[in-house]
């Protein structure tokens, strides 16, 4: 009976192992470099909340391309099928923000939501642009959201993600 024990102890063992080093494994061949989110109190954008993210390139290649991405996640309590951003970002010039207006559509004309996601909390990931960095610098991108609302209801998290392209 105790060599039956240790037996199954040396398999959960083994198991517990495998389990650790594949999540290294997937853990280090992510492309992710920079991710950084802001969570929103009760769910609610003020429209003039300014979400604003500081990058340190030290950690980046320099002449490399990244994705840049905004992650966004929602409720089901959002009532709109789009979102509106008003972005300011200095990627080009150190001191110059250039200013973007951009539209993505979070649900389709059947009002099915787009990304992943199950009951009522969606994920979704808007393809901003590709970005190259070609100093060394503090990088900054600051979102505010461009709807009507002065309190825009249902978004829960907004964040931006950087990562390496191959």
């Amino acid at each position: 009976m105790e060599s039956l024990i240790r037996g199954s102890l040396k398999l959960n063992i083994l198991i517990i192992i495998s389990v650790i080093l594949a999540v290294i494994n997937v853990s280090c061949n992510n492309k992710e470099i920079y991710y950084h989110f802001h969570e929103l109190k009760d769910a609610e954008w003020a429209q003039n909340d300014t979400l604003q993210f500081d990058i340190d390139s030290t950690s980046f290649g320099l002449n490399k391309p990244y994705s840049l991405t905004i992650e966004l996640s929602n409720n089901t309590s959002y009532p709109y099928q789009n979102i509106w951003f008003f972005i300011q970002e200095n990627i080009e010039h150190d001191s110059i923000f250039l200013n973007k207006e951009k539209e993505f559509l979070l649900a389709d004309e059947f009002g099915k939501w787009q990304g992943s996601g199950f009951g009522s909390l969606y994920q979704t990931s808007l393809e901003l642009n590709k970005i190259i960095f070609k100093e060394k610098r503090n990088y900054q991108i600051k979102l505010v959201h461009g709807m009507r609302d002065q309190k825009l209801k249902g978004i829960e998290k907004v964040g931006i993600r950087i990562s390496a392209i191959e």
